[in-house]
């Protein structure tokens, strides 16, 4: 249950949101999310939810998606593992995908640039990963204002409205697959604004009363899942390294050459 109330908040909002989201990634916790308006995995577009955990100090995070039926085919679930340099993923369904249960490979070390074959889903799949907008706003706000307050299942927070400035956040990220994502955002909006586009982007952050940055929303530019809505809850859960066996798992760049697979096509349907 979500519920707005007045304006209010630090007289520093910027040391606010920034201190939050740097105490967030020093914590583990559980996610819910929702998607509006995106299209993941071959589903039809609409909305999207999921659940998640996350280990911010290990970069690492699990979620699971409930993809809307197409057609005749099913409704099901599809599966992310994050890791710093690494993620790993489960569609729901392809038809391209060689025979077996088997999750697909995505790595980012040493990635050349945001528009190489590896990580050319970055943006896509990390806008998942509530890592990637807590990096952004610990690293690269630049400016906030309250916008009022809410509260979720009784739980309140002060609502913000946060400036990032991407170029400053990727500078400040280690992160191979951040970076990626970060790079990717950039170059969306150098080709919506050109060259002189501002890289600037906004992102709705709710803190809590123990000042942790616990709502996040946003439209990640180029990622075309539309508004990425995630909560974060049950902080200081134990969340264990469970990585998918390499017997099970293919990577996209050998799908590319063997079966003439594309990231988007695989991922998004397109």
């Amino acid at each position: 249950m979500l519920a707005l109330a007045g304006c209010g908040g630090s007289a520093d909002p910027v040391h606010e949101v920034r201190s939050a989201a740097t105490t967030t990634l020093g914590l583990t916790g559980q996610a819910t999310l929702a998607l509006t308006g995106a299209r993941l995995f071959g589903g039809t577009p609409g909305t999207i939810v999921g659940r998640a955990q996350y280990s911010f100090p290990k970069g690492l995070g699990y979620a699971a998606l409930q993809v809307p039926a197409l057609g005749p085919r099913a409704s099901g679930t599809a599966y992310l593992v994050f890791l710093p340099a690494e993620l790993w993923s489960k569609p729901r369904v392809s038809t391209a995908l060689p025979k077996g249960d088997l999750w697909v490979s995505v790595p980012f070390a040493n990635a050349r640039s945001a528009g190489s074959t590896t990580p050319s889903v970055a943006v896509t799949l990390e806008s998942l990963n509530p890592e990637l907008l807590l990096q952004e706003i610990a690293t690269g706000a630049v400016a906030a204002r309250p916008s009022g307050h809410l509260v979720v299942n009784h739980v309140p927070f002060t609502r913000y409205i946060v400036t990032v400035d991407l170029e400053r956040a990727l500078q400040a990220t280690k992160s191979e697959a951040l970076r990626a994502a970060m790079k990717q955002q950039l170059s969306a909006l150098r080709s919506a604004g050109g060259e002189s586009a501002r890289p600037l982007v906004q992102v709705v952050a709710g803190v809590d009363g123990t000042g942790r940055l616990a709502q996040l929303q946003a439209r990640v530019p180029g990622s075309k899942l539309g508004t990425v809505r995630i909560g974060l809850w049950t902080f200081g859960s134990r969340i264990p390294l469970s990585l998918p066996l390499r017997s099970e798992t293919v990577d996209i760049a050998s799908l590319r050459r063997s079966h003439a697979v594309t990231p988007a096509s695989l991922f998004t349907g397109e």
